[in-house]
């Protein structure tokens, strides 16, 4: 099998995924008394820096046009309170039957390499990017004491900017009300409160250009040069493509959402996406799917196969990526741009990972809706050759313009990959035995039209 080669090893979904993680889940760790000793900066005393702090607290209520309602608790902290902090959260997060699930699922996709920790890997990547950060349930800044002045700046305004939003749309009660969200609502939910954040930063640095963020050619381009995400040294995510197309969703995507909503409705269509977020990464990353008018994706449900055509498996995972998350998926495998058009008609998904009761390699199967036949036969042949770059293929039982059935080499198992009309299901890692009766069941699933609603 060709899993855990280098592109792999890159786990850039991880990244994301850890980094929503802090937005869903984070700020509830902040009422259980973790603590740091504050120690000097080079930039300047703490006195100082909570000075500027104010300071800017202030510059970002005059370009949010909010005024502040109550002072916010500002405090220094070391790595150590941040690394702390971030365990806890992750372990709180992931208790071990969890943590293993999901580092079997990643494992399968791609998305971690073979024995790589999935908390160890959260938590180097909140490590390496890690600023500040807001808590609501305790209302207060913390601010990483090793960073420069610019760096520090920079973080602060984007954290106060929370800040702001917490005091007139209470973050916490907006996560809480995304927890048991799937990835892609998460994603999508993240964008909300992390574009504007993005967008008020971007404004502060503008502002002497006499120019704002709704005027930007390319954001992802201000956010490079704005060193919001590095592309080098230690604290880098990667080179250019990488901070478009991986990093930067919540922000860039977000901030991108953004520029087109608040040229429309203004800041104050804020209250109405804080109340109504996006549902989808296809949302936030095709705007003209959310406003006017929110044309809202396609549900999909399958039912546990462990009790019909998989008896003695167990399901451990159960989940929808969205557009955003099988573009990652399929860029793991194939170019930037190719993953991007095959994704690009995204309607639904589901995507379920079964493990055997014996154990052994764990298994996929997974059911997409688009648009419409040609975006479905896009995704079909981007998704046959994913397989072929991902496993080594032996035999074909059958191959042609709508089913892609292979042997995986010196294995038992088998891939699949059918379309049907403007459908799609996947399989893999089933026995010659279970694929056609997998198969069967894929086909029905139960799906729900996405609603649409007009939007502010």
């Amino acid at each position: 099998m060709k899993l855990g080669g280098p592109v792999a090893a890159k786990t850039v979904f991880l990244v994301i995924l850890s980094l929503t993680l802090g937005w869903k889940a984070g700020w509830a760790l902040g009422q259980e008394g973790v603590s740091g000793t504050p120690h000097r900066t080079d930039s300047g005393s703490p006195d100082e820096i909570l000075q500027e702090a104010d300071d800017l607290f202030r510059e970002v209520s005059r370009l949010r046009g909010l005024p502040i309602l109550r002072p916010v608790q500002k405090k220094l902290e070391n790595r150590d309170f941040f690394r702390r902090y971030y365990l806890r959260l992750l372990q709180k997060e992931y208790p071990p039957q969890k943590k293993q699930a999901y580092e079997k699922a990643f494992r399968l996709f791609g998305f971690l390499p073979q024995g790589a920790d999935l908390i160890e890997t959260y938590l180097n990547s909140f490590m390496k990017v890690v600023n500040g950060l807001y808590d609501p349930p305790t209302q207060t800044l913390y601010i990483a004491d090793w960073i420069g002045v610019e760096d520090q700046e920079k973080a602060l305004v984007h954290e106060l900017d929370h800040a702001l939003q917490d005091q007139y749309f209470g973050l916490k009660a907006y996560l809480d009300q995304g927890a048991d969200d799937t990835l892609d609502e998460q994603f999508a939910r993240a964008s909300v409160m992390e574009g504007e954040a993005t967008a008020i930063a971007l404004n502060d640095s503008l502002e002497d250009r006499g120019t704002d963020f709704t005027r930007l050619v390319n954001i992802a381009d201000w956010v490079r040069i704005n060193n919001l995400f590095q592309e080098e040294g230690d604290r880098a995510f990667g080179k250019q493509t990488a901070l478009h197309d991986v990093v930067s969703f919540p922000y860039v995507y977000g901030a991108a959402f953004l520029q087109k909503y608040i040229k429309v409705y203004g800041w104050e269509g804020m209250r109405y996406l804080f109340r109504h977020p996006p549902t989808a990464t296809h949302q936030v990353m095709h705007p003209e799917t959310f406003f006017p008018r929110r044309r809202n994706p396609v549900g999909i449900e399958i039912s546990d196969l462990s009790r019909g055509p998989l008896p003695g498996g167990v399901r451990i995972w159960d989940n929808t990526l969205g557009e955003y998350g099988l573009f990652l998926l399929l860029r793991l495998y194939l170019g930037a741009g190719e993953a991007r058009q095959a994704v690009a008609g995204w309607q639904g998904d589901r995507v379920q990972v079964y493990e055997s009761r014996r154990g052994g390699r764990p298994l996929l199967a997974a059911y997409v809706v688009f648009q419409g036949e040609e975006a479905a036969n896009d995704f079909f042949s981007a998704y046959r050759e994913l397989l072929d770059k991902k496993y080594d293929l032996d035999s074909f039982r059958r191959s042609d313009e709508t089913i892609d059935w292979a042997t995986v080499a010196q294995s038992a198992s088998e891939v699949y990959v059918e379309r049907f009309g403007r459908r799609v299901v996947l399989i893999e890692g089933t026995t010659a035995d279970e694929t056609a009766n997998v198969r069967s069941a894929l086909w029905d699933v139960t799906t729900a039209k996405g609603a649409s609603t007009g939007g502010e």
